[in-house]
């Protein structure tokens, strides 16, 4: 089988690989089915495609790779509608989102984990109240050190600060003009 998405363009799948998602994910009650598969070679980040809509993607991770003390129980409900029997047949993917521009406070959404029965492949979203829908990724201490690091790695280009200062004092001078 293949879809023709916007992101990737055809990607070819066999039926086997498909994640259903019956209920769909939070505001994408269309999306039912899905494919996993890496954002790159050794990489803690996965996408997560809809099949239905090709132009749905999404960035997720297991969370247990960021958050070693990370537990959370599934309610008996949950487990039922998933079909599982065993805990070594589940796996968790929470979404991540990446603020345009600002890498170092990406978030996940620890409060609604995708929870994946992978020996049938169905899948669902279970609500977890106990934790954040917006739990940054990066520890704080390492945000500051990746923003520290990367000041210092900015060329300074002395001459295109003093253009940009000449044109904002020329906006301003525009701005009063007008009014």
């Amino acid at each position: 089988m293949e879809i023709h998405g916007t992101r990737f363009g055809v990607l070819e799948f066999e039926e086997n690989e498909v994640i259903t998602i019956g209920d769909g994910l939070l505001g994408f009650p269309l999306s039912n089915r899905f494919l996993l598969f890496p954002y790159g070679q050794d990489s803690s980040f996965f996408w997560l495609q809809s099949v239905d809509e090709p132009e749905i993607a999404f960035i997720v991770v297991n969370p247990f790779d960021f958050f070693a003390d990370l537990e959370f129980a599934i309610q008996d409900e949950d487990t039922e509608q998933l079909g599982l029997e065993r805990g070594e047949d589940v796996e968790v993917f929470t979404l991540v989102t990446i603020p345009e521009g600002r890498p170092e406070e990406m978030r996940t959404n620890l409060a609604g984990p995708v929870v994946v029965n992978t020996v049938n492949r169905k899948g669902k979203q279970i609500l977890i109240k106990e934790f954040s829908p917006r739990q940054p990724l990066i520890p704080k201490v390492l945000r500051e050190r990746y923003l520290n690091e990367s000041d210092r790695k900015k060329p300074v280009n002395k001459g295109a600060r003093r253009r940009s200062r000449q044109t904002d004092k020329n906006r301003s001078l525009k701005v009063a003009a007008a009014g």
